[in-house]
């Protein structure tokens, strides 16, 4: 999956763990912080800051990871970036 994030731009690729990873990789302080801390983390500061709702279900990381992805996608925090066939020039 590929999804784009509406604050900055910035397009994250892979499993629904793995996008969820490179967040918190560039999330400034949360190095620190379990993958499952960070996600809880993350959606509080969304429902403090943004007055967003994030509704966040799972036990594991990658439940939780893609509970996530599907909340922000529905909130319009992130979008899906679809790819485009590329065209091949013919002789």
């Amino acid at each position: 999956m590929r999804i784009r994030l509406m604050s900055d731009e910035r397009v994250l690729e892979g499993t629904a763990k793995q996008m969820v990873e490179a967040m918190q990789y560039i999330a400034f302080g949360q190095e620190t912080r379990t993958l499952g801390e960070y996600i809880d983390w993350l959606t509080d500061q969304v429902e403090r800051l943004e007055q967003t709702a994030l509704h966040v279900e799972g036990e594991s990381d990658e439940e939780k990871a893609a509970s996530l992805g599907e909340a922000m996608l529905g909130a319009g925090l992130a979008e899906k970036v679809w790819l485009l066939p590329t065209r091949h020039a013919t002789s």
